[in-house]
């Protein structure tokens, strides 16, 4: 009867076990998803002013619950994936940070963010993102670490460039314009 929150809860065992990185920044705690998040990711991927600038578009709650299966699940696959972002000062939910492939049969990396209107402009989408592409190319080694973000999406287009990412591509996605830019591991 559990279903998929039985498979989320088996997934979660190993976040439990600590098996997994958190990361700190100056003022966010970066920790990996949990099966007690469900909640906390449809704030965000259930709130229409994120995901309008958002690739994947406004999500239901059983969209959410099935892309933190997703995110889970990388995790279990990788080692790797999307954090949740937390405030330090009083354990806020932020939103989501993190590394990901960009699709399940390719090797290419992914930097993604998102933050809940109410971190908006504050720099926590910046200081995330430098702490999980430090976290990629430092402790993982990726050679490269993509970002793709919504041709419209400047707030995003800004961030990726005080990361140092560089544009390489736009392009057309069905009926929404992307950008990617990318950043490379020194040789």
């Amino acid at each position: 009867m559990l279903g998929g929150l039985g498979r989320i809860w088996e997934m979660s065992k190993a976040h439990k076990a600590n098996i997994y990185p958190t990361l700190e920044t100056e003022r966010l705690h970066l920790r990996p998803f949990t099966a007690a998040d469900g909640d906390a990711l449809y704030t965000l991927y259930g709130d229409p002013r994120v995901m309008s600038i958002r690739k994947i578009g406004l999500q239901s709650r059983a969209q959410s619950d099935a892309q933190l299966r997703e995110i889970l699940q990388h995790w279990c696959q990788h080692g790797f994936g999307l954090f949740a972002a937390i405030e330090k000062a009083d354990g806020t939910f932020l939103g989501e940070c993190g590394l990901r492939h960009i699709a399940p049969d390719s090797d290419e990396s992914e930097l993604s963010y998102g933050l809940v209107p109410q971190a908006w402009g504050r720099g926590y989408a910046t200081e995330a993102a430098a702490a999980a592409l430090a976290h990629g190319l430092d402790e993982l080694g990726l050679k490269t670490i993509y970002a793709i973000a919504r041709a419209d999406n400047f707030r995003s287009h800004r961030v990726m460039q005080k990361l140092g990412m560089r544009l390489v591509e736009e392009a057309d996605k069905g009926e929404t314009r992307i950008v990617r830019y990318a950043i490379h591991q020194p040789d």
